[in-house]
C-alpha cells in the first residue's frame, strides 16, 4: 500500500555556485529543469485524474476523463520541451563532462539515447503537441472528423452547468481522442493504451535522467541535505495501488 506520507530529500545550495550564469551548462540545464518539473506536475495531475474515472460514472465520468486527456496532451507539450531542451543542452556542453557528471549511473548513455530517439521529429509525443496540444491544426482536425461522421464515430453531446467552469464541450473530447489515435497511427483500443503507456514511461525516463545530472552537479559544487516528510494526496494513492493491484492480479 503506498503511505500517506512520503520521505523526501531537501537540497539547498549557493545557486551563484552551483548554476553560475557564465557556466555553458547553466541555461540549457535550468530549460530541462523546468520542462522536467511541469513534465511531472502534468504526469501527476494525469494519473489522479485517470483513477478519478475510474471511481465515477455518466457525466461526472464524462467531465474527469475530459481533464485527463486534456492532462496527457499538456504532458505531451511539456516532454517535447524536454526534447528540445535536451538537444540544446547536448550541442552546448561537451560529452566528456556530461560523461563526467554521469560517470555514477551506468544506464545514463542509453537512457539519454531513448530520451533522443522518442522527443524528436516525427515522435507520437510531437504529433499530439502540433495536432492537439500546443496546436489545434484545422487541416488535421477536417480530416479526422469527417472520416468519423461517415463511421458514426462523432459522439454528438455537451454538458452544461451551472456552476462556472464545468462546462464541456464532450464531442470535441472524444475528437481529441480520435486525432491522438491517429497522431499515434493505432487502429485499435489496444494499440492506442500501449502508445499512450510509453509516455508516461517517458515522463519518468526524463525525470530520471534529470534527477541524476542535478544531483550530480550539486554533489559536485557543494550542497546541505535535510529530510522531511510531504503527503500523498489520496487519488495519487489510490491510483498508485491500483496498478500495483493490476500487475499482481
Amino acid at each position: 500500500m503506498t503511505p500517506e506520507r512520503a520521505t523526501v530529500g531537501v537540497g539547498r545550495f549557493d545557486p551563484a555556485r552551483v548554476f553560475p550564469p557564465g557556466d555553458q551548462l547553466t541555461y540549457p540545464l535550468i530549460r530541462l529543469m523546468l520542462a522536467t518539473n511541469d513534465a511531472r506536475c502534468a504526469r501527476l495531475l494525469f494519473v489522479m485524474a485517470e483513477q478519478q474515472v475510474s471511481e465515477t460514472t455518466c457525466a461526472e465520468q464524462a467531465l474527469h476523463g475530459g481533464r485527463m486527456w486534456y492532462l496527457f496532451r499538456l504532458l505531451c507539450s511539456h516532454l517535447n520541451e524536454a526534447g528540445n531542451a535536451l538537444d540544446t543542452l547536448l550541442a552546448s556542453v561537451s560529452r566528456q563532462r556530461l560523461d563526467k557528471l554521469l560517470s555514477g549511473w551506468p544506464g545514463a548513455p542509453d537512457a539519454l539515447a531513448r530520451l533522443r530517439a522518442d522527443l524528436g521529429e516525427g515522435t507520437y509525443v510531437r504529433k499530439v503537441r502540433d495536432s492537439v496540444g500546443a496546436h489545434y491544426r484545422q487541416a488535421d482536425i477536417a480530416r479526422v472528423y469527417e472520416a468519423d461522421l461517415k463511421a458514426g464515430r462523432v459522439d454528438g453531446s455537451l454538458i452544461e452547468c451551472e456552476v462556472g467552469g464545468l462546462s464541456r464541450f464532450t464531442m470535441v473530447d472524444v475528437l481529441a481522442l480520435r486525432l491522438m489515435d491517429d497522431a499515434a497511427g493505432a487502429s485499435t483500443h489496444e494499440e492506442f493504451s500501449a502508445r499512450s503507456g510509453e509516455v508516461g514511461d517517458l515522463a519518468d525516463e526524463l525525470s530520471t535522467v534529470v534527477d541524476h545530472l542535478v544531483a550530480a552537479l550539486v554533489r559536485e559544487r557543494g550542497v546541505h541535505a535535510t529530510i522531511e516528510t510531504v503527503e500523498v494526496p489520496a487519488l495519487l494513492r489510490a491510483a498508485r495501488d491500483r496498478l500495483e493491484n493490476d500487475r499482481t492480479a
